[in-house]
C-alpha cells in the first residue's frame, strides 16, 4: 500500500513537473559579424562586414512562477568568422569561415499580462554557452583553429500570441554579444582576438 502511495505521489510530482514545461521549436535568420582587434608586427587585422546566417532547434520554457519562465534549449547556430589582414606593403587579404555550434541558452524569460487580444509581451535575458562541432567553407590560412567553447550574453523582446489554450506563437527580435575570443591558433606570434555578435529576428511555436 505504501508503494503505490509513493507511485501515486510521485507521478503526480511528474505530472505536475511536466505540465509547467514549455516545449516549442524556433528559427532565425541571423546577421553575424565580428569584432576584430590586434596586431603584429608585420600585420594589422580588422573586422570584415556582415554575413546572413540562420540558426534552429527546440526550446523549452520551465515555468516556475505565473509569466516568469526559466528558458532553454538546443540551437543550431551557423556564426560567420570574418576578417581583414592588412600586411605591411601589401595588398589587405580577406578572410571567411563559417563555424557552426550547439548553442545552450541559460535565460529569463519574462512575460507581461495581455497587452491585446491573447498578445503578450515577452522579454529575455541572460547568457548562452555555445559548443562548437564544425568549421566549414574556409578560406582562411591565417587562422589554424577555432576554440570548443564560446559563450555569449543575450537579450531579446517580442510577442507571443496565444493561437489555443496551450499553442503559441511568437515572433521578436535579439542580440547575442560574444563575450570570448573565437580563435584558438593562428600563424602570427602575436595575439589577436576574434568576438562573434548576432542580431537575429526569432520566429516560433510553443505546443
Amino acid at each position: 500500500m505504501k508503494k503505490l502511495l509513493f507511485s501515486i505521489i510521485l507521478l503526480c510530482s511528474l505530472h505536475s513537473a511536466y505540465s509547467q514545461v514549455r516545449f516549442g521549436f524556433k528559427g532565425a535568420p541571423t546577421l553575424s559579424f565580428n569584432r576584430v582587434a590586434g596586431e603584429s608586427d608585420t600585420a594589422t587585422f580588422s573586422a570584415n562586414g556582415v554575413g546572413l546566417r540562420y540558426q534552429l532547434g527546440p526550446t523549452f520554457d520551465f515555468e516556475f512562477k505565473e509569466n516568469h519562465f526559466f528558458s532553454t534549449g538546443l540551437l543550431f547556430t551557423v556564426k560567420r568568422a570574418s576578417h581583414l589582414i592588412n600586411p605591411d606593403n601589401q595588398i589587405p587579404q580577406q578572410a571567411s569561415t563559417n563555424v557552426q555550434y550547439l548553442q545552450v541558452p541559460v535565460t529569463l524569460k519574462l512575460l507581461t499580462e495581455e497587452v491585446g487580444l491573447d498578445t503578450k509581451i515577452y522579454f529575455q535575458f541572460g547568457g548562452t554557452i555555445d559548443f562548437r562541432t564544425a568549421e566549414v567553407n574556409s578560406d582562411d590560412n591565417v587562422v589554424q583553429s577555432f576554440n570548443f567553447a564560446d559563450a555569449n550574453a543575450l537579450l531579446a523582446i517580442g510577442l507571443e500570441y496565444a493561437l489555443g489554450i496551450q499553442t503559441k506563437f511568437y515572433g521578436g527580435i535579439f542580440y547575442q554579444r560574444g563575450l570570448f575570443n573565437i580563435i584558438n591558433e593562428n600563424i602570427y606570434e602575436d595575439s589577436w582576438s576574434m568576438k562573434n555578435d548576432i542580431l537575429g529576428l526569432e520566429l516560433g511555436i510553443i505546443f
